[in-house]
């Protein structure tokens, strides 16, 4: 397998920008293709750097994009760099056309932890018939009351998503999201530790999504908010594809 560590100018942001890329080592065209989002803080190497995902994905045949986001929440402001479009439209296009890899839809996937599980949840959810399953590890889905949580980033908020009432029946409104879906895919696998800050969020995102009918599964396991978790959950997230 190889790792392609990628600097180009993107056209929906409009600046250079980095992204590294997991390839398998005989990529056929029955392969799979994950596009793995990273968490608030981090960058397109924490998933290199935090866990073991090349030894994971050594032995399969599932590509592995890693964009950067920077601080963004996957979210196209006003005047900013349109980092929603990035994310849902060019960067799969770009790595496809690099890579040769597939850009049928049963053969997608897409994940992201905390930040990046917002991110895997508002992408896949507007863009349903584009990927396979979406899998979220810890994510912060409720930017509202994270919002009232945190009212020292509340300016930081505004200018990513306005004032706290547009985001209510906006696509950064995930319960808006789950409730608007017409479909039962694409399937929702969500893992939060008990110990998550974002635990309760996560359960009652749960229950709007059994709630809606959606294919789901949510596994609660032991920890919180921390890599320990996250490295465990994605060798689960690669053998689960791996078995699609």
């Amino acid at each position: 397998m190889a790792v392609s560590h990628i600097e180009f100018y993107s056209e929906k942001l409009e600046m250079k920008t980095r992204v590294n890329v997991i390839l398998p080592e005989h990529f056929d065209k029955d392969g799979q293709v994950l596009l793995l989002l990273h968490g608030l803080g981090d960058d397109e190497n924490a998933w290199l750097e935090q866990t073991r995902i090349v030894s994971y994905a050594s032995e399969s045949n599932i590509t592995i994009i890693m964009p950067r986001v920077d601080r963004s929440y996957y979210t196209t402001n006003v005047g900013g760099p349109k980092y929603f479009e990035y994310v849902s439209q060019e960067i799969l296009q770009r790595c496809q056309e690099w890579f040769n890899i597939p850009n049928n839809e049963e053969q997608i996937f897409i994940a992201g932890i905390s930040m990046g599980g917002f991110g895997a949840l508002k992408v896949g959810l507007t863009n349903p018939k584009k990927f396979k399953q979406i899998f979220v590890m810890s994510a912060m889905p409720d930017i509202l009351t994270n919002w009232r949580n945190n009212s020292e980033r509340d300016e930081w908020y505004r200018s990513l998503f306005g004032e706290p009432e547009q985001v209510q029946g906006s696509i950064n409104d995930i319960s808006y999201l789950v409730e608007k879906q017409d479909n039962i895919d694409p399937e929702i696998w969500q893992l939060c530790g008990r110990s998550d800050p974002f635990y309760d969020m996560n359960v009652i995102l749960d229950q709007q999504i059994r709630k809606r009918g959606l294919k789901h599964q949510f596994v609660e396991v032991s920890g919180g908010h921390e890599w320990s978790v996250w490295d465990k959950a994605i060798k689960q997230v690669l053998n689960i594809i791996d078995d699609k």
